[in-house]
């Protein structure tokens, strides 16, 4: 019994991005509250992976989407804890379609040369899963509420992130210095390793310039930024779930019990079987979806969704059996194979989990049946 997970996205990025990934250490809270990048962050900020999907017209390289996806795919094999869909895909898709303005422009062939970053938190209120706001945007352009989950697991320059305007009652679409809101952070280190920040925000002046957009046109920004998001950690927990599975075969193969090898344990080889089955049913949704993404738009909400709920309940499937097959963990909590379960089970609760996917999905279906 022996496996090697084929690469859904083959090509030199994902070959790239594999080296960096197997030497890449996870950055500590301490760094994250002294803005000090990682070694491996400060490679990916050097080889312009922020600047991958950004037009070459506004300073960047003119990727595609299948391009950032062989980064992302490669780092998940590693677990990598570095935020690379939040400030490759999720702020540069955002940011691009207001490349008209000289201050995102700008901005945006700094993030190519690696000399800013853009952390996001993003609510597409009723287009896209997630967790509602409650950040307002008051009288004297003052801000109330709380910034929550911000991931600085490595440093940013700017936050972006949208609030509703008190006055017109319309979503606003804000970017701040992160040196303006530091002093009001509170840092979290997840079990993943990965670090974030909530800000208290109450009594935060806006300036004019910082916001870069105003309008119903703010949702359609902000939903094309989650579908990217959303569609990315697919991507991730699919590479992830390649690499748990060659790590649990390799085991059974190796591991002996009553003087012979676990891989000869029937039971153990079926559990096996459903995770490469659950592995490939998955790439087999994401594959295509990556590549319609890469040709026209990040694709239908509702379709994305669908394919998130099922990756995330796959994700569950590799990541408990992979754990179990290795001894239980208390036997794994140093192995690779836990740092990606824990990793894929983490991230896929970003960009919609798997309760707001189906929340979302009733909603939608139940809102379709009454308009017909």
């Amino acid at each position: 019994m022996s496996f090697s997970a084929t690469p859904l996205f083959p090509g030199d990025l994902h070959d790239t991005s594999l080296r960096l990934a197997a030497i890449a250490t996870p950055n500590s809270a301490f760094s994250a509250q002294s803005n000090t990048p990682s070694d491996a962050w400060r490679q990916m900020l050097a080889l312009g992976w922020q600047g991958v999907i950004v037009p070459e017209a506004a300073g960047g390289v003119d990727g595609t989407l299948t391009d950032l996806a062989e980064i992302i795919e490669a780092a998940a094999r590693h677990a990598v804890t570095a935020p690379l869909i939040d400030r490759c895909a999720v702020a540069p898709g955002l940011l691009a379609g207001l490349a008209d303005q000289a201050v995102v422009r700008a901005l945006l062939e700094a993030l190519t040369m690696g000399e800013a970053s853009v952390a996001t938190v993003l609510d597409a209120s009723e287009r896209m899963p997630s967790r509602g706001s409650a950040l307002r945007l008051g009288q004297g352009h003052q801000l109330r509420g709380t910034l929550k989950g911000v991931d600085l697991t490595e440093p940013a320059t700017h936050v972006a992130f949208n609030v509703t305007d008190d006055s017109s009652n319309e979503p606003a679409l804000l970017l701040m210095p992160l040196d303006q809101l530091q002093p009001h952070a509170r840092y979290f280190e997840g079990m993943d390793g990965r670090v974030t920040a909530d800000f208290l925000l109450d009594g935060q002046t806006v300036q004019a310039e910082q916001v870069l957009l105003r309008g119903p046109s703010v949702l359609d920004a902000v939903e094309r930024a989650q579908k990217l998001g959303s569609l990315l950690t697919c991507v991730q927990a699919v590479g992830s779930a390649g690499a748990m599975i060659e790590q649990t075969i390799e085991y059974l193969n190796t591991r002996m019990q009553f003087g012979v090898h676990l891989a000869t344990f029937q039971a153990l080889r079926h559990r096996a079987v459903e995770m490469y089955v659950a592995y490939e049913n998955a790439a087999g949704m994401v594959r295509p979806l990556v590549a319609q993404a890469s040709n026209e738009n990040p694709g239908d909400a509702a379709a994305l969704s669908l394919v998130k709920l099922c990756v995330g309940d796959a994700s569950r499937t590799w990541s408990e059996s992979a754990i179990q097959l290795h001894g239980g963990m208390g036997m794994t909590c140093e192995t690779l194979a836990a740092r990606l379960a824990v990793h894929t089970l983490l991230g896929s609760l970003q960009y919609g989990d798997q309760a707001q996917c189906l929340d979302w999905l009733t909603a939608r279906t139940m809102a379709d049946a009454v308009a017909a």
